[in-house]
């Protein structure tokens, strides 16, 4: 990871945009199946104590909300 990269994006609203653009698109384009997808992500969470951070920037809500939405 390259912070002196992600303080020029953090610096200019328009690149900002533009990398949340290609992320959002690249998470449509990976041809991973939900269900990979999906553990990947929780097994995250079960490792990462600030993984609800994580979430909430992507989508805006917890891993617990997701949890309930989900029935579980």
């Amino acid at each position: 990871m390259n912070s002196n990269r992600i303080n020029i994006l953090l610096s200019n609203d328009a690149l900002l945009e533009r990398f949340t653009e290609i992320l959002i698109d690249e998470i449509n384009a990976d041809d991973e199946s939900y269900e990979k997808k999906g553990r990947q992500l929780l097994e995250f969470a079960l490792e990462n104590k600030d993984a609800d951070d994580f979430f909430i920037a992507i989508c805006g809500w917890s891993i617990d909300s997701l949890l309930e939405k989900t029935g579980v």
